[in-house]
């Protein structure tokens, strides 16, 4: 004889902590079946086991449809949690990539950084005696600051290839162009963390749940 089975769906032996229970021995037997019937407002009590102090007792507790649903599944549906899903350990992982990223945009900040829209350049310099080659920093702007002149200027020498002045001057390029490319990164990374969290809104579960059942029937 095949055994009997919960109205509801409730494992009895379960929720009982009866092991040797059967459906039709269960307190609940004759409430279960009612549960899809009630309006939102409507409650069954129900019979449930709990261990108390390393004792089985047995409590009654009032459900709605909803929460005895929810109970159903994290009871029987192999419920999971953000830690079992890795989100836990993603987040702690994002935290340490977070902060080895701060560590190595305080590198990049330390020294000469050079402004936006600001390049250097190789020029030759003529003179009877021959050609000589020499480096400037140049913007399309009067922003440096003036040698001997009383207005803001658009260059700085840089003398030749392997002065100081033009290769701090170009690391200064290179440190600005790559602190601007990690902020468009994080920007990017700022949108899907916003994105994320719109996801993660729970009325948006609600609709999207609505519209699949919607879909179902039609």
């Amino acid at each position: 004889m095949p055994r009997k089975l919960c109205a509801y769906g409730f494992d009895c032996r379960s929720m009982m902590m009866d092991y040797n229970l059967e459906a039709e021995d269960c307190p609940n037997k004759n409430v279960c079946g009612l549960i899809t019937t009630l309006t939102e407002e409507e409650q069954v009590e129900l019979y449930q086991a709990q261990l108390e102090n390393n004792q089985r007792i047995v409590v009654r507790v009032r459900m709605n449809e909803r929460q005895a649903a929810s109970h159903l599944l994290t009871t029987r549906g192999c419920p999971q949690t953000t830690e079992t899903l890795g989100l836990i350990s993603a987040l702690e992982r994002l935290k340490s990539e977070i902060s080895l990223l701060e560590s190595a945009i305080e590198e990049l900040n330390d020294g000469y950084i050079a402004p936006r829209e600001v390049e250097a350049h190789r020029y030759i310099v003529k003179r009877p005696y021959g050609a000589y080659e020499y480096n400037k920093l140049a913007s399309k702007k009067a922003i440096f600051e003036p040698q001997k002149e009383e207005d803001k200027v658009k260059v700085i020498h840089l003398s030749k290839d392997q002065d100081k002045r033009n290769i701090i001057g170009r690391y200064g390029i290179e440190r600005r162009n790559k602190l601007l490319a990690i902020k468009t990164k994080i920007e990017s990374a700022i949108a899907l963390i916003n994105e994320t969290t719109e996801m993660s809104n729970y009325d948006l579960i609600d609709e999207k749940v609505a519209r699949k059942i919607t879909n179902i029937e039609h």
